[in-house]
């Protein structure tokens, strides 16, 4: 302790520790700050209510401290600084926060606070012994400053709800005494203001609960506010089984068991060098290229190009920075984060925060009670990230070179449904040949936690990747630690000496590259999967892999055997391990001239299917049981929610049935076909769950986009037709997916042609597609969606030798019209233009003699008539007699553009109709984007239920010449409300449950306006009835500072958005949209018999409220000029005064 002699020390030497068992004592405290600094230069300490401030001898004993952290009770401990950077603060007995006046100031001007912020402390760099110190210091300082902001926030806001709850709870005791009109007045006004903080709180719940699109929900009820926290229970561990079989809840006991199995599986293991130099031997290498190409210094470009692929709302590591707050202050740090890294190439090691990972505990499958059924997530810094993401990026450029197409895991232009199609395709083809085959699936414990480092650097160099690069992915594994996140507390660090971070960009990348050796051995050993020649594979496929996830095709007791082999010879070498407990086994064929193989491990042969990757494959009972349970599952899903509709908005459903809902369906729906009752029950289900009641517009209408009249929600037919479709687009232009030649071989047996891609060419009635599987059928049938066109202009190349003869639109051939002919020639294997142009070239006698043709003039009429149909250009690349030489039956070649449009038929677009065909414009088949084919499936799959269909109910009344087209997506626009938003698009469509509607579906009820004698129509209510004449004159006026004239059909409609008046759009929409509520809310009142019914005083409360909500925001922000151009446009409605006041127009 420090003498009374001696000057209190500086802010600038305290830290303060603040432990979450607010038991621990300040000796406690104290010891676990000399354990890092040096008990000897401890100065004192104090408690400060649950925080303890500790002071030491030097700031760099506080930048010591700060980096490290603390351990207190085996718990890590985050230390912070006392002093925070361009802030003035003072310690009165109270935590060293910066007073709230302060505070304010420091918000008010929070866009120079990072500037500020950088300028002065990159002046302070020379007071710290390295870079690396100094960043890890000033993350620290932003840490506490975010923090403090946060809690201020927080509080602000807390104490404005409760005055505005006590001012209401005042003014309904005052009504209640005595009846003031203006009291009521403002009572609703501060009604409206109380809706709109909690409007602000749903979104910050929102926001915790990762619903990142927070503007598609809006519904302010205790649910939402407490989600998080049920959450976040949902992931919290309440037991665990102790080695010796008992079970405990003891939170000490669970650390105390997790500490010990993760340094057990993180903790290094003795690996056989002789086996990793023999199953690293003959990789495929790097080009010298590609090499020196990874081993240039990291730039700023690849950094930032980091920074913005950086995905939003995800967990922060340690540090408690996120990816957003990185991007938002990019311009500012990128460059010192850029020296920090280049330091820590130099020597060798990262910031302590960048080596220290959090590891949250996922449940997956099986007793929950066991800690290996928990999957430890890397929550890392977002520096970090932002390193091993540029690397990354380098990475993947050459994985493709060293990686062979079967594996599919993080790289480029793969995915794990190449392996689903490749398996099912397989069983499929093997069904059809009659083919004997095993297939084991793989299952190993633990496949990323336990790669051994040395295993992986030695594999990277053996690929030959540089020892540059290897240096930069050294840093992320040099001093790696680990923090188990248990309870309310994380663990001690534990060293983490083998393993690949799960969470860590580059992790599925060296993955692959670690788990390669085993594959290529496998292939090179294993004899794969043998079909008959007549199938026309070259290479037999050995296995499929996606990650540790493997199924490996065997064929006799040696493949078994040398499989067994090179698993034990892959575990010594890597510290790999495989569970035959969990592995599985499917037999393929009969057997009945073969011996089965027998097993490794206890493994049992199936014969029905397997489940790969999620999806189960096989038999068909054995595939329906993807589809066993689903409608109730949607079901279940969808009922979670159905109490919460009458406060959910429309575009809140359709996020909740796309989102949460649907997109459950897709990773089975888009490798097989469902049946076809189970997809329109789910549907039905979208659409009742959507409406909760009436159905007012046709459910097809529903699904077309929110520009086009519709709410884009789910229509799953037209989903699965654009799977379909992007199949068709793999298929025709895509020569890597490793299922593409099992695909090709389904596709021949259609018509006994011996086509597959040519398929997509020809006439569909005239296709056969008996015999052909469900998938593949399927396929073709949403191929039909389309209509398409040759290229007018397509250049020549080999695949003309590839066109089909029959029923081809390009090749008009009279003499082909005759089916026997055709049978004649397919018998004789000339099914192709460059059958014909051989037999030409060589002898068409031969020809004639094959396919037992009665006349040799017959083939010659065959091939004049073919090549005239052919267009000039290529005419004369077919018929040269050296290039039909050199072309292969089925070679690789590159297939025809095609120009695709809508198939409907003789339908056409009429004015006045919802459907239009304009958009999207598609172009080329192999351009057409995911979204733009679903619309179009949209459309055409059910043009019969949207043709006659009405854009509007309102033609009759606002003219023949009106239309919402343009307008549809405005009406929701931004700062217009959701269910505003609702009303203006259920007003357009006709949806509103007028006097008139309800009287004809009970005619005892009067159809008269409650307000007026005249009949309550759809128009009467929002356009004809006399008591909206004085709000009408309101609007004009307010249009009119606009620069806009009032009609009727801008009023309805809303504006045709334009970017260039967009402050001006955006604020019509709104004042359309608040009186068009105003005129609702105030029917409902009368009808209730509660509330207000005067119009214009109700819309002029909702508007003021509004706008103070949102000049409070941007005033916090200190962002009132984003403000005035939102809301201020022409002083219509306010404006802010030199003293930066809000004023109201209104």
């Amino acid at each position: 302790m420090a003498s009374s002699e001696t000057p209190p020390p500086s802010l600038r030497q305290g830290v303060r520790i603040a432990p979450h068992d607010s038991s621990v004592s300040v000796e406690e405290a104290l010891l676990a700050a000399g354990e890092q600094v040096g008990h000897g230069n401890l100065v004192f300490a104090s408690r400060v209510n649950k925080a303890v401030l500790v002071f030491v001898k030097s700031e760099q004993m506080v930048h010591q401290l700060v980096a490290s952290g603390v351990i207190i009770r085996d718990l890590y401990v985050q230390v912070s600084p006392l002093s925070v950077p361009s802030t003035r603060v003072t310690v009165s007995g109270v935590p060293p926060f910066i007073p709230n006046e302060l505070l304010e100031v420091e918000l008010r001007r929070f866009g120079k606070f990072a500037s500020g912020f950088k300028t002065m402390w990159a002046l302070r760099k020379s007071e710290f012994g390295s870079l690396m110190m100094w960043w890890e210091v000033g993350k620290a300082h932003i840490r506490v400053f975010c923090q403090q902001y946060t809690s201020h926030s927080t509080s602000k806001l807390k104490a404005a709800v409760e005055d505005l709850e006590a001012s209401i709870r005042d003014l309904e005791l005052g009504l209640q005494r005595d009846s003031n009109p203006s009291a009521g007045q403002l009572l609703q006004k501060k009604r409206l203001e109380l809706s709109s903080f909690l409007q602000e709180r749903v979104k910050g719940a929102l926001v915790r609960c990762r619903f990142l699109e927070i503007k598609e929900m809006d519904a302010p009820t205790p649910f939402f506010f407490n989600l998080e926290r049920s959450v976040a229970q949902r992931k919290q561990m309440s037991c665990l089984k102790l080695p010796g079989g008992r079970v405990t809840s003891s939170p000490e006991e669970m650390r105390d068991h997790a500490m010990d199995f993760y340094t057990n599986l993180f903790g290094g293991e003795q690996c056989s060098i002789e086996g990793r130099e023999e199953i690293l031997e003959g990789l495929p290498q790097l080009s010298p290229e590609e090499k020196a190409a990874l081993d240039l210094e990291l730039t700023l470009e690849e950094l930032t190009e980091a920074v913005n692929q950086m995905a939003s709302g995800r967990a922060p590591g340690i540090d408690g920075l996120s990816g957003e707050f990185l991007k938002h202050f990019w311009g500012v740090l990128g460059a010192d984060l850029r020296g920090v890294f280049a330091e820590c190439f130099r020597t060798g090691s990262l910031p302590v925060s960048c080596r220290r990972a959090v590891l949250s505990l996922l449940p997956k499958k099986g007793d929950l009670a066991l800690l290996k059924n928990w999957r430890p997530v890397a929550l890392l810094t977002v520096d970090y990230k932002v390193l091993s993401r540029a690397l990354s990026n380098r990475l993947k450029g050459v994985l493709e070179m060293v990686i062979q197409q079967d594996q599919t895991y993080c790289i480029p232009d793969r995915s794990i449904m190449d392996n689903i199609f490749f398996m099912r395709d397989v069983m499929d083809v093997c069904r059809a040949h009659g083919v004997n085959v095993g297939v084991v699936s793989l299952d190993q414990e633990k496949a990323f936690d336990r790669v051994d480092h040395l295993y992986l650097f030695s594999a990277l160099r053996a690929y030959g990747i540089g020892e540059g690069f290897l240096a930069w992915v050294g840093l992320l594994y040099n001093g790696a630690q680990c923090l188990v996140k248990m309870g309310a507390g994380l663990s001690r660090p534990i060293p983490v000496q083998r393993g690949i971070r799960q969470g860590c960009p580059i992790s599925g990348q060296l993955y692959s590259l670690a788990i390669e050796p085993l594959l290529c051995r496998l292939r090179s050993k294993l004899s794969g999967l043998s079909l008959p020649a007549s199938c026309g594979l070259e290479c037999p496929p050995t296995l499929s892999a996606y990650a540790d996830d493997i199924s490996i095709f065997v064929s006799s007791q040696r493949d078994v055997q040398c499989l067994q082999d090179t698993l034990s010879l892959y575990e010594r070498a890597s510290s790999a391990r495989v569970n035959w407990a969990k592995s599985s086994a499917l037999l393929l064929g009969c057997w009945r001239e073969q011996v089965v193989p027998s097993l490794p491990g206890g493994l049992q042969w199936e014969t029905e299917g397997l489940k790969v990757l999620g999806v189960f494959l096989g038999t068909e009972a054995f595939k329906a049981r993807n589809w066993e349970g689903a409608k109730e599952k949607v079901c279940a899903r969808l009922s979670k929610w159905k109490w919460l509709l009458p406060q959910m908005s429309y575009r809140g459903r359709v996020l909740v049935a796309n989102t949460l809902v649907a997109s459950t369906l897709w990773h089975r729906l888009m490798a097989l076909t469902p049946p076809r009752n189970l997809v329109s029950s789910i549907q039905q289900e979208i659409v009742d769950f959507f409406w909760s009641g009436r159905h007012w517009v046709r459910a097809a209408a529903l699904y077309l986009p929110l520009a086009e009249g519709g709410q884009g929600l789910i229509c799953i037919q037209s989903k699965i037709a654009s799977f379909r479709l992007r199949t068709v687009s793999r298929l025709l232009y895509d020569c890597g997916p490793s299922w593409l030649n099992f695909g090709k071989l389904l596709l021949r047996s259609v018509g006994r042609f011996g086509y597959h891609k040519q398929l997509f060419l020809l006439n569909p009635e005239e296709l056969d597609l008996s015999g052909l599987t469900p998938f593949y059928t399927s396929v073709l049938q949403a191929w039909h969606t389309f209509k398409f066109t040759r290229a007018t202009s397509e250049m020549p190349g080999m695949w003309v030798f590839e066109e089909p003869l029959f029923f081809n639109g390009l090749l008009r051939a009279r003499t082909l019209q005759s089916a026997s002919l055709r049978t004649s020639l397919r018998e004789a294997g000339c099914t192709k233009v460059g059958h014909l142009m051989k037999a030409k070239a060589t002898s068409l006698e031969a020809l004639r003699r094959r396919s037992n043709t009665s006349s040799i003039r017959i083939l010659d009429q065959v091939v004049k008539e073919v090549c005239a149909a052919l267009p000039e250009s290529l005419r004369a690349f077919a018929e040269d007699a050296d290039l039909c030489e050199q072309w292969l039956e089925d070679g690789d070649y590159s297939f025809p553009s095609l120009e695709v449009t809508p198939a409907v038929g003789d339908w056409h677009e009429g004015a006045g109709q919802l459907l239009t065909l304009r958009t999207p414009h598609l172009g080329t088949f192999q351009a057409c984007g995911k979204k733009e084919t679903y619309n179009l499936c949209v459309k055409v799959l059910n043009l019969r239920s949207l043709a006659g269909v009405r854009e509007s109910r309102w033609a009759e009344f606002l003219g023949p010449d009106s239309s919402p087209k343009g307008s549809w997506r405005c009406l929701y626009k931004l700062p217009v409300e959701k269910r505003t938003a609702d009303l203006q698009w259920r007003i357009v469509h006709g949806a509103i449950a007028t006097n008139r509607y309800r009287a004809h579906l009970d005619p005892e009820l009067g159809e008269g306006c409650i307000f007026c004698s005249e009949v309550e129509t759809l128009e009467h209510l929002f356009v004809q009835c006399p008591r909206l004449s004085a709000l009408f004159v309101l609007l004009k006026s307010w249009f009119q500072g606009l620069g806009e004239e009032f009609s009727f059909i801008l009023f309805i409609f809303g504006p045709k958005y334009s970017a260039k008046k967009k402050g001006v759009h955006t604020l019509l929409n709104f004042l359309s949209g608040a009186a068009k509520m105003a005129i609702w809310l105030t029917r409902r009142n009368r009808v209730q018999g509660v509330g207000s019914v005067a119009l214009l005083p109700v819309l002029r409360g909702l508007l003021k409220a509004r706008l103070r909500v949102e000049y409070t925001y941007y005033h916090l922000m200190d962002n009132i000029q984003a403000f005035s151009h939102m809301w201020a446009v022409g002083g219509c409605l306010c404006s802010v005064g030199g003293d930066g006041e809000l004023r109201l127009h209104i």
